[in-house]
């Protein structure tokens, strides 16, 4: 568990609540988003090839699929949407307290 404080000089607590909870809600919408548009990239890709993710994945690393721009980026759209997901996981475990 990681605790941050926020210190305001002018005492508007529910104010920088109030911001501090519209941008990470403003962030989760935008990290959806984008999932949204690389999971939709992925699966065109998968129905293009007739493979999954996952086997593909498995075979780029071990060499058995050349790299070309089409297997370069699925694999980045992979990664990005593992990075993304993680990113919304970590946003959507923030809890704004006060004290």
């Amino acid at each position: 568990m990681v605790t941050l404080n926020v210190k305001s000089i002018s005492g508007e607590a529910e104010t920088i609540r109030e911001l501090l909870a519209g941008g990470l809600e403003e962030e989760k919408r935008r990290i959806k988003f984008a999932l949204e548009m690389s999971v939709s990239k992925i699966k065109k890709y998968e129905e293009k090839y007739g493979i999954s993710t996952s086997v593909f994945i498995e075979k780029f690393r071990n060499r058995e699929i050349e790299e070309d721009d089409d297997t370069f980026n699925w694999w980045a759209e992979e990664k990005l949407v593992n990075e993304l997901k993680q990113k919304l996981s970590i946003i959507e475990n923030i809890e704004i307290c006060q004290s």
